[in-house]
């Protein structure tokens, strides 16, 4: 939050709602730390998988990549919204990404099958 005012200020300047841009901050930090290396030095260390935190970042990239796009696009087109309508390029990306979410879903327990 030590950039909340900073933020805010942006969403300001460019003409949309502030509460939304600081509240995308707030995700997108919590997004970061999924791979923030200090988190997973220190959950590796309690979970005794000391020495092993590249294998954790490596597994935790994928989850973070799409948690970051989907979260990023939908933030976009609820940003957006009141300008460019529901169809902008915020809502495009999040239903091009839920559609590869379902085939890889869909895929996946083809496979098991």
């Amino acid at each position: 939050m030590m950039f909340s005012l900073f933020q805010f200020d942006v969403g300001q300047r460019i003409g949309v709602d502030p509460t939304w841009i600081v509240a995308l901050q707030a995700v997108g930090g919590a997004a970061g730390n999924m791979i923030c290396v200090h988190n997973v030095v220190a959950a590796s260390a309690v979970v005794g998988l000391l020495g092993r935190e590249g294998l954790v970042i490596r597994r935790t990239l994928l989850p973070f990549v799409y948690y970051a796009l989907l979260v990023g696009a939908v933030g976009y087109s609820i940003v957006w919204y009141s300008k460019n309508g529901l169809f902008n390029l915020g809502t495009v990306i999040a239903v091009l990404i839920a559609a590869v979410a379902v085939i890889v879903i869909a895929y996946g327990k083809e496979e098991k099958l």
